[in-house]
């Protein structure tokens, strides 16, 4: 029985032709274009909007072995600043800054706040367009993370919006040893503590702020309705912010492209009087290694043989040599019951911090005495492991 991956390339086709070769010629004629000129502006009426993140994506699976401060998930999510230009700001030239930190409260470590599951910790980090990723943290001020220059096209209203776009990164970090987590699901939802993260919008003048540089909030509204705007979040709006939380799951060590080869040894047709009739079943087992404290794996089984007219025989794979009028039964010996290639899912053993199946796996005779024929009688089963 072996458990195998195959992958075929697509074949690439060279298609060779006679033909005609023809020169085309074109003339073409450039007409001279205006550049619109940039005027320098200020930003007003800040609002903040985002859509849903993407989905949460596994970084480093949890099992009992996975080391502390782990990136366990991750997830990216744009914050989008809308705001409309106010007029000319003559040769003035202003930036839209965002900047952000978390506020004083529960205290953090290495920018790691507390969630709702005792640890696991939640980190947030902006993706500047200077290319540095910036954690943010408690600092006495706010860090500028982006900044876009305002100025709008002479061409156009000066009333016209725009926007600016702020990417944060978040995630999730294992911040004591697996054997400490809680028991039962780790769902986690959302901030514990009392701190808040504050991400502001400001209008400030060119080069005030730098990015990564902490930034001092302005106390006047002038001209009226300029970008001073907050966006204040706790609890469970600041995982809502990139769309919801996500259920960790407790996984083991699945050692990738693992064959397990089970030998069921040579047979007479004598061995098989009569349908039904099976050989000594040979045993062995499937097993995993770290797995988290209380993980539950389970396995399903596929046939990679097609057309199956019982579920629970493996059919003999096709050469010209094959035996015929035979197939492949393997016993679950947790309850005794033949395993299905139906997609049933089994559950697996625990057993310290392993988890096993033990299995056994013998010859069936499916025909009768005009369809057996000697050969050679190989089946080949994938199995895939899930951690509900």
């Amino acid at each position: 029985m072996l458990l195998s991956m195959a992958f075929r390339p697509a074949g690439l086709r060279r298609r060779f032709c006679r033909g005609v070769q023809a020169a085309t010629w074109l003339l073409g004629l450039i007409a001279g274009t205006a550049q619109a000129e940039l005027v320098d502006s200020l930003a007003v009426q800040c609002t903040f909007s985002n859509g849903a993140g993407r989905p949460w994506q596994e970084v480093t699976p949890l099992t009992s072995a996975t080391p502390v401060g782990s990136v366990l998930y991750q997830r990216s999510v744009a914050l989008i600043t809308n705001y409309r230009y106010g007029g000319s700001s003559g040769n003035v030239a202003h930036e839209l800054v965002s900047a952000g930190y978390w506020t004083k409260g529960t205290p953090m470590s290495d920018a790691i706040a507390p969630t709702n599951v005792s640890g696991i910790g939640f980190k947030i980090s902006a993706s500047s367009s200077d290319g540095t990723t910036r954690e943010i943290d408690q600092t006495t001020k706010p860090i500028a993370l982006e900044k876009d220059p305002v100025q709008f096209e002479s061409t156009g209203s000066q009333n016209q919006r725009s926007s600016m776009v702020t990417n944060y990164v978040q995630s999730l970090i294992l911040t004591v040893p697996p054997s400490q987590l809680p028991s039962g699901e780790l769902i986690v939802e959302r901030i514990d503590g009392s701190a808040s993260l504050k991400l502001y919008a400001l209008d400030l003048l060119k080069g005030v702020a730098s990015l990564g540089g902490e930034v001092t909030i302005p106390t006047d509204d002038i001209p009226r309705g300029i970008c001073r705007a907050f966006y204040e979040l706790m609890g469970p709006a600041i995982i809502n912010m990139g769309g919801g939380g996500i259920t960790v799951p407790k996984t083991c060590v699945v050692e990738s492209y693992k064959t397990i080869p089970v030998r069921l040894g040579r047979f007479s047709l004598a061995d098989f009087p009569k349908v039904g009739a099976t050989s000594s079943p040979v045993p062995f087992r499937i097993e995993l290694s770290q797995c988290a404290l209380n993980a539950k794996p389970q396995i399903t089984f596929t046939d990679k043989v097609a057309g199956h007219t019982d579920p629970s025989v493996l059919n003999l794979s096709a050469s010209p040599n094959a035996a015929k009028g035979f197939g492949i039964i393997m016993i679950n010996d947790l309850n005794q019951q033949r395993v299905k290639y139906d997609g049933t899912l089994y559950d697996m053993q625990r057993v310290g911090d392993s988890a096993i199946i033990p299995l056994r796996a013998g010859y069936i005779r499916t025909g009768s005495d005009a369809e057996l024929k000697v050969g050679d009688a190989d089946g080949a089963a994938e199995f895939t492991f899930t951690f509900p």
